[in-house]
């Protein structure tokens, strides 16, 4: 893994908003992730937090947490945020203490 995740575009879609992640310094998109408004709701019900930080939470929680069954995940091309609750326990939890580290 090279290069620190970022954001590189932000748009609103259908009741959600669309980015691509990219690695720092490179142009190629690694995912396109949608997070929809309800969902960045949960995850900052005080809208204390920017929707590209939920999203590079999700992000980096989907590429360094173990799934259910103690197998590394991999970051899908394209992606809802919302399927990470699927793959890894404890998803809510670990996405809302990545934001807490963040400024």
């Amino acid at each position: 893994m090279n290069g620190r995740l970022e954001v590189a575009t932000e748009r609103e879609g259908s009741a959600c908003w669309i980015f691509e992640i990219c690695r720092s310094g490179q142009t190629a998109p690694v995912s396109t992730l949608t997070l929809a408004w309800a969902d960045y709701d949960w995850w900052s019900p005080d809208g204390r937090h920017t929707p590209s930080q939920v999203a590079l939470a999700v992000v980096e929680v989907m590429q360094c947490a173990p799934s259910v069954d103690g197998v590394a995940s991999v970051l899908p091309a394209k992606f809802d945020a919302s399927t990470i609750r699927r793959r890894i326990s404890q998803a809510d939890r670990l996405i809302n203490e990545h934001l807490q580290i963040c400024p």
